[in-house]
């Protein structure tokens, strides 16, 4: 049995060391603190010589700019949570530094807002202003107003494929695609009470959709109630006892409880949205670009049109094929293009590639998402 003196000096040695290790972490918040206040000294220079110049477009570095050059600093720090980690603080970081330039209000489309949002948070932060449009053209056309600084779009499902309204909005808007987000379509449910029984559970459509067989299995006798909106679903949860709701993440529970977690039937669904700005990213060196090609009508023509990449060493990492809204049939080729647009093999290929189609549009160029590489 250890005697006083012995635990004495123990406890003695713990402190001193419990002393250091607070003491290194208010030395590092003051080191965080001093470097935002340094970066935000260059975004206000960097604001004033916006100004000064005459609306020239000098630009912030964007997220994946900034997580790429963070990511060079994890030495010691190595593992998925490090960098989900190093990613949440920078994207708040990026998204309070681009306040000092305006207003930072995103449009959403699409029909699963809730999803949408949780990607928004992602893309700009927390402080940003975010707005539901009717459409995915409207969307854009917000942005082309100056009534949003951005719009992020539903792109591609892993169960559905792309999404039609969202390309042909590419495809007739001007604002370019500037980055991209891909978020889980993951649904969890939430309520007063952990342990008290559940009588009705509510959610949007694509919410409960997604979680139909889960809900059947452990609540069958549950009455599942569609809600307009994700604050009448909270608001039905937060007043009613034995009322549950299916959010996307506990960043919109507003006090609720987490009760089950991950009840959705496929785990592997997926969303990949897109996002629009004029703010147009900085080339990268590991970059994609999306173009959609109007077809000559004779055969081989997607042949011809594809040859010039293929010549060039550039890959071609998805294609899809759709026919255009209207009367005449006409099938419109989209294409995901590993590459920027400003690189030179690119530029040789889209010119020959454009003398062999009807019609070319470059719908953007930008880093790929962290990871992508």
């Amino acid at each position: 049995m250890l005697s006083g003196w012995v635990l004495k000096c123990i406890m003695s040695d713990a402190q001193e060391r419990y002393k250091q290790i607070i003491e290194g972490i208010a030395n590092a918040d003051r080191e965080i603190a001093r470097a935002f206040e340094e970066r935000i000294r260059w975004v206000r220079a960097l604001s004033a010589l916006r100004k000064e110049s005459g609306g020239v477009m000098y630009k912030l570095p964007h997220l994946e700019e900034v997580l790429r050059t963070a990511r060079l600093v994890l030495r010691e720090l190595d593992g998925e949570l490090a960098l989900r980690t190093l990613e949440a603080v920078m994207r708040e970081v990026v998204g309070a530094s681009g306040l000092w330039f305006g207003p930072l209000r995103i449009a959403l489309a699409g029909p699963d807002f809730e999803l949408a949002r949780v990607a928004a948070r992602a893309a700009f932060g927390s402080l940003a202003e975010l707005f539901l449009a009717s459409s995915p053209a409207e969307a854009i056309r917000s942005v082309e107003r100056n009534e949003a600084s951005a719009a992020l779009l539903p792109f591609e499902t892993t169960d559905e494929g792309t999404v039609a309204s969202t390309l042909f909005a590419l495809v007739h808007g001007s604002v370019p695609v500037i980055g991209e987000r891909t978020v889980p379509r993951a649904y969890h449910l939430y309520g007063c009470s952990e342990d008290g029984p559940i009588e009705r559970i509510t959610g949007s459509r694509f919410a409960l959709s997604a979680c139909a067989r889960s809900i059947e299995e452990r609540w069958p006798e549950a009455l599942v109630i569609e809600s307009r909106s994700i604050e009448h679903a909270l608001e039905l949860a937060q007043s009613e006892a034995k009322t549950a709701v299916l959010l996307t993440s506990d960043e919109e529970a507003q006090g609720l409880r987490r009760i089950h977690a991950h009840l959705e039937d496929d785990p592997h669904l997926k969303v990949r949205f897109v996002v629009l700005s004029r703010d147009v990213p900085r080339r990268t060196g590991a970059d994609r670009t999306l173009i959609a090609l109007l077809l000559q009508e004779k055969p081989g023509s997607l042949y011809a049109a594809l040859a010039p990449f293929a010549e060039r060493g550039i890959n071609i990492s998805h294609v899809e094929s759709r026919r255009a809204p209207g009367p005449s049939f006409e099938q419109l080729v989209f294409l995901e293009l590993d590459g920027h647009i400003s690189d030179r093999p690119m530029l040789a290929a889209l010119d020959e590639v454009r003398m062999r189609s009807r019609e070319l549009k470059v719908l953007g160029s930008y880093p790929k998402p962290t990871g992508q590489n």
